[in-house]
């Protein structure tokens, strides 16, 4: 990873990008990355600014004044003595300035970026033996913040670097340290490989600190940590707010039906659970699962029962929150939201109705900030190797593009429809015996074939509702009653409430219809998650 955000920065200097923004908050990594940097690109200075000391020194981070100065001053400052000294190629490095590029609270806000216009634009001239000139960039601008705020007016210049998470050899090698640091016994290869997924997706900063806090609790290091870890990772999740953490009791129990999409997710979860071994005989990591179809037939229910089957924390992405005011927010929240996931690995990432994010890309209403969004989720999906399984859900994907709908970026597209006799039999057993449900006592084992005929139609959500319905009722027709008077539910009380409730293929009637055709037709590329 280390020499991948090398090679990043010098293809980016070769290039003449003017200002390199780098969103991360682990200084120490960043600072060394830089520093290799400026000596093998023959950078004579390199010049840090931070709010705390103002101008420092960059190896030493002893501040250069008593006093220090505004950011807007320093860039003055340094720009007017570049004029005299236009030979030389610098690195200036600003750490956390992105509270000053907020046109709305910050006052000195135009006279900062104006300046820092002026220092991006000059350039220096360099000749080789032979005479030939070639022009570069005076000085490369470095921001360093965990957070990506882009002004409007010097968006041109910018281009924002992807540091990336560390590789296994790196991971590795940071292990070692610590037992040798800590005069402990090396970790035996079986631990090592049980522990190494738990640590994949964190900075070295985040891995460090997880290493310290195992080693303080037990006093060594062992696969009996990966426990802690996914513990601490969790909290990183909430802390961090840009994605939900679901705790949701649902289990594969809770799923009536889509026995083919259950055997699938079981599969994977296999592979998710022992990666490092099916890596080993040449097994991909899974990517995710797209379930597209009826609402309310058990799409969001069978990501919510995910946590169960794979064993593994449920985060749920809202693109909408994802949504900023500042240029490059809004793609900065969709990387910083992917990098939490990924820290968080191994666990599965739910998208719900990913069509109200991205059914418009291809259309005439684009904008470049959904494009961009769009690109890196796409480009993501397709190298992404940690154990983040995605699971997006969508009652319509007839608008959404065809570059999300291909092989390579999910591994399947399962198709759900309304529940078939079996299916509907096995939705009315759970739901009657969900959660204190199954404390309401009826005169019934199961439900009759009459019941299931005359529900034709009728979705998991509207089954559930009925029950949920008919067991109210029961309720407030006992209550106040003596135990011996109270009567019990019956299959009537249901078929009662059934009567009533329209399903949704009455009060949907023309979606349903359109997706019964579209899910219906011959051609169709999406594998049933029935059987």
């Amino acid at each position: 990873m280390r020499a991948e955000v090398k090679s990043q920065i010098s293809r980016m200097i070769d290039i003449n990008t003017p200002i390199i923004y780098i969103q991360d908050y682990d200084f120490w990594r960043i600072d060394e990355i830089i520093q290799e940097e400026a000596e093998e690109a023959g950078a004579e200075e390199i010049v840090e600014w931070n709010a705390m000391a103002g101008s420092t020194n960059f190896k030493s981070k002893k501040a250069k004044r008593d006093t220090p100065e505004s950011l807007e001053d320093f860039l003055l400052n340094f720009y007017n003595d570049e004029e005299t000294d236009e030979d030389h190629e610098k690195f200036l490095v600003l750490k956390n300035i992105h509270t000053f590029l907020d046109e709305q609270t910050y006052p000195n806000y135009q006279q900062l970026v104006t300046t820092m216009q002026l220092i991006a634009q000059r350039r220096l001239y360099q000749t080789d033996n032979e005479g030939k000139g070639e022009a570069r960039f005076n000085t490369t601008i470095f921001i360093v913040s965990p957070i990506i705020r882009i002004p409007k007016e010097i968006e041109k210049y910018v281009s924002i670097l992807d540091l990336g998470f560390p590789s296994d050899e790196e991971i590795n090698e940071l292990i070692d340290r610590h037992t040798e640091v800590n005069k402990f016994k090396g970790i035996s290869d079986s631990d090592r490989e049980k522990l190494l997924p738990s640590l994949r997706g964190m900075t070295l900063f985040e891995i460090d600190r997880m290493l310290d806090v195992a080693m303080s609790s037990n006093g060594t290091l062992s696969a009996d940590d990966s426990g802690m870890i996914l513990k601490q990772k969790k909290a990183m999740v909430k802390k961090a707010g840009l994605l939900e953490l679901v705790d949701s009791p649902e289990t594969i129990d809770s799923i009536g039906g889509l026995e083919n999409l259950k055997e699938y997710l079981l599969n994977k979860a296999k592979i998710i659970s022992n990666s490092t071994e099916a890596q080993k005989h040449g097994v991909s990591i899974p990517k995710g699962v797209f379930i597209v179809g009826m609402p309310g037939c058990g799409k969001s229910l069978c990501a919510k029962a995910s946590a169960a089957i794979f064993n593994a924390p449920l985060l749920k992405m809202d693109m909408g929150t994802m949504m900023g005011k500042y240029v490059g927010e809004s793609e900065g929240n969709l990387r910083k939201a992917i990098q939490i996931a990924e820290a968080a690995a191994p666990c599965v990432l739910w998208i719900d109705e990913i069509e109200k994010a991205f059914s418009g890309v291809n259309g005439d209403g684009n904008n470049d900030v959904l494009m961009r969004m769009f690109g890196y989720f796409l480009t993501w999906m397709q190298d992404k190797q940690s154990c983040v399984y995605v699971i997006a859900t969508a009652n319509n994907a007839e608008k959404l593009p065809p570059e999300l709908k291909r092989k390579g970026r999910f591994d399947e597209i399962f198709c759900v429809n309304l529940p078939n006799e079996e299916e509907r039999k096995a939705i009315f057993r759970i739901s009657l015996d969900k959660g204190t449900r199954k404390n309401c006592k009826r005169n019934f084992d199961k439900v009759s074939d009459a019941l299931i005929k005359a529900t034709n139609r009728y979705n998991g959500a509207d089954i559930d509702a009925i029950v949920n319905e008919a067991i109210e009722r029961n309720y407030l027709e006992n209550l106040g009653k003596p135990a011996e008077e109270q009567k019990p539910l019956t299959e009537q009380m249901i078929e009662a409430v059934r009567k009533e409730t329209k399903s949704i293929s009455e009060t949907a009637k023309n979606q349903i219809e359109n997706l019964e055709k579209l899910f219906g037709d011959k051609n169709s590329t999406f594998k049933n998650a029935s059987k």
